[in-house]
């Protein structure tokens, strides 16, 4: 049996309508009442990789407990910078060891979308002990200031049901109420990052390893953390930072380093290519990228649009500023942005 695939492009060329108004915003109030909550009877489920883990079972006790887990992410990342390597599909294939694949399925709006994952199962063929499990809902970011003056950034995923994503055979469809994040971000300190689950499975699941889950899943902080440590940042576009137009996609894909079969030599390092499309308008953004990693900048290519006529770009250590033109405005614009 194939994976699903992604839609085409074009689905992304027009927002689409929400159909469950009610479904992102309970779920983050139900993330920020978790977080926030000081009345809630978290149990500790130890430390590990400097990640506080706990764990909360209400009664009547749920399918699996709300899993969370609280530490601080690498110094000298902004919150901003430290998003995409979490919400990128890509990125998110080295950081957690269930994730399958996964893609955004419709658009609503620059900072909410329908989205589409698969979790690995547990066994093959005959021997299968836990089946795949898919997940389909809502996958949207938050930027908040608290009365107490610190930044909060959040992304959460919530589960919901659409006639037009039915269910796969070989798969179980999960529910997910809440899968979030939360970045705090106060000047001169590390982030400090939060992640809290709460998912019904469904299906059958031993229950060995819905223990496991819930002391494993928190854990995805300390390998985000580590894959920033290994591979820096990664180019994107300010989640949070004003677009001038609408967006339609933007999206990472890794390419494998280039190696001679013949004498081992290496033929390219690979790494991150970001591809950003969206209908002009004019004004400008920037487009980030890790100046330590790219010591020699950005290669940008144009595919949808012209340079000079439509829109401009300039360059500098660390990012490459768009400017859309006038004869730009209302265009459908994409760039590809890789190491140069």
């Amino acid at each position: 049996m194939s994976d699903p695939q992604p839609p085409p492009p074009t689905v992304f060329d027009t927002y689409s309508p929400i159909l469950h108004p009610d479904a992102f915003p309970t779920a983050f109030a139900l993330l920020k009442d978790f977080h926030s909550n000081s009345s809630i009877p978290w149990t500790s489920n130890g430390t590990k990789s400097d990640i506080d883990l706990s764990y909360y079972q209400p009664d009547p006790p749920l399918p699996a407990p709300v899993c969370r887990g609280t530490g601080l992410l690498p110094a000298g990342f902004t919150a901003e910078q430290i998003l995409p390597v979490i919400h990128q599909t890509a990125c998110r294939a080295h950081w957690d060891d269930r994730y399958k694949l996964g893609f955004p399925t419709l658009r609503f709006n620059r900072k909410l979308v329908r989205f589409y994952a698969v979790q690995k199962g547990v066994g093959e063929g005959w021997f299968v002990i836990v089946s795949p499990r898919d997940f389909t809902g809502y996958s949207g970011h938050v930027k908040e200031v608290g009365e107490d003056g610190v930044t909060r950034y959040y992304y959460l995923q919530t589960s919901a049901a659409f006639e037009d994503v039915p269910g796969v055979e070989g798969f179980v469809r999960g529910d997910t109420s809440l899968a979030g994040w939360v970045l705090e971000e106060k000047t001169g300190e590390p982030v400090k990052c939060t992640y809290i689950v709460k998912f019904d499975p469904k299906g059958s699941i031993p229950s060995n390893l819905i223990a496991q889950v819930v002391k494993e899943t928190p854990l995805c902080i300390a390998r985000v953390g580590q894959f920033i440590q290994e591979n820096g940042l990664v180019p994107h576009v300010p989640i949070h930072a004003d677009l001038p137009g609408q967006l339609r996609q933007e999206y990472l894909v890794e390419e494998k380093a280039e190696i001679n079969p013949e004498n081992g030599e290496k033929l390219s390092d690979g790494g991150f290519v970001f591809t950003f499309s969206w209908f002009g308008a004019p004004g400008s953004f920037d487009i980030r990228f890790d100046e330590t990693k790219w010591s020699d900048g950005a290669k940008v290519e144009i595919e949808e649009g012209a340079l000079g006529e439509d829109l401009e770009l300039a360059s500098e250590p660390g990012k490459v500023t768009v400017t859309v033109k006038e004869a730009g405005d209302g265009k459908k614009l994409k760039v590809v942005v890789s190491k140069a």
